[in-house]
């Protein structure tokens, strides 16, 4: 890779604009294919930026060439032959000619932008975190997901009115959805579903946490009700109220009521982590599935060991400081590596 270029601001027009972007889409061979698959892999939030310059560059450059119904000599000729009188005409027509060169910009223009909406419309839309970053997204519908940190989600582009809505999600996310259907909240045009950890979940309410971490997925509902379904292994279904929270062990193909209420389990949203219901141990779990450390604890016997309260958490320092002073605890950092051990 090319370690002059930094594409990690890059837009859909830098990459549209980029000279060796556009010859990699038109007539790249083996080894561009390659490298751009690398700078996708090294720059992941611009993979759906790249995916859409290409779109821009096919539909630009995808366009049948313009063949005339006569040879050319005979356009030729028919041109000479009648160049004078266009000449005495042009003084009478040229302000329409104008106004009819531009009227055909702007239709080319809108037609342009017509086939690229519809060429974007395609496939699957993603979104993905890093260690440490949450996002914010707002959905077609309007609903609006919080995405916590190391976390994706995807969803078909083809979203329209009138068919489930569907996502999948990987991580830990916020939901708030919106109901487009008004006389019936239950019909299917207003059916939202997610796609996690084996489990399908319809949502009939509004507000919900969902957190898929080490073959578990905990599920808190906050507002409104959500069925909770699993086919094949383990199989069956249950529909939860506001208020209740419950973790599905794919290890066990076990669904069983957390300890953690909904409240403390979206906690995350207000930068904030509630210990109600957490051991040291999960608490390491979120310093590694949240903020990318690989942890070494020298005391396991300190790792069932439980706190209780809120203490801020808008980075990994804030939860360490408080670890280090309530157990009396030695937190040596090697880059992202943590060895923990008793003072």
């Amino acid at each position: 890779m090319d370690q002059d270029r930094d594409y990690s601001k890059f837009t859909t027009t830098d990459f549209f604009t980029d000279d060796l972007f556009v010859r990699h889409v038109l007539s790249g061979d083996d080894a561009s294919s390659a490298y751009w698959q690398a700078v996708a892999r090294e720059y992941p939030r611009q993979a759906g930026a790249m995916e859409q310059a290409r779109l821009w560059i096919w539909v630009l450059n995808k366009q049948a060439i313009y063949q005339p119904k006569v040879p050319a000599s005979e356009a030729w000729a028919a041109i000479e032959a009648n160049i004078a009188e266009h000449s005495r005409r042009r003084q009478y027509y040229r302000p329409l000619r104008i106004a009819a060169r531009w009227a055909g910009a702007v239709a080319a223009s809108l037609l342009l932008m017509i086939a690229i909406r519809e060429f974007s419309a395609q496939g699957k839309k993603t979104y993905v975190t890093d260690f440490g970053k949450r996002e914010q997204i707002v959905l077609p519908d309007e609903s609006i997901i919080t995405l916590n940190a190391n976390s994706s989600i995807h969803y078909d582009r083809t979203w329209r009115s009138g068919k489930p809505r569907e996502i999948w999600l990987t991580g830990e996310a916020y939901f708030e959805v919106k109901h487009v259907a008004v006389r019936n909240r239950l019909q299917q045009s207003d059916s939202f579903h997610v796609h996690v950890g084996g489990l399908d979940l319809t949502v009939l309410g509004t507000r919900f946490n969902i957190k898929n971490r080490r073959r578990h997925t905990e599920i808190s509902l906050l507002e409104g009700s959500l069925r909770i379904a699993r086919t094949g292994a383990g199989a069956f279904v249950k529909i939860i109220k506001p208020g209740e929270a419950f973790v599905w062990d794919s290890t066990q193909l076990r669904l069983r009521e957390m300890e953690r209420t909904p409240d403390a389990s979206r906690s995350w949203t207000h930068d904030e982590l509630d210990l109600d219901g957490y051991s040291l141990r999960e608490i390491l779990n979120v310093l590694q599935d949240t903020y990318g450390y690989s942890i070494t604890l020298q005391a396991p016997e300190l790792a069932e060991k439980r706190l209780t309260g809120t203490i801020p958490a808008q980075n990994a320092e804030d939860i360490l400081f408080v670890l280090k002073k309530v157990f009396d605890l030695k937190i040596e950092q090697e880059n992202k590596h943590l060895t923990i051990s008793q003072n």
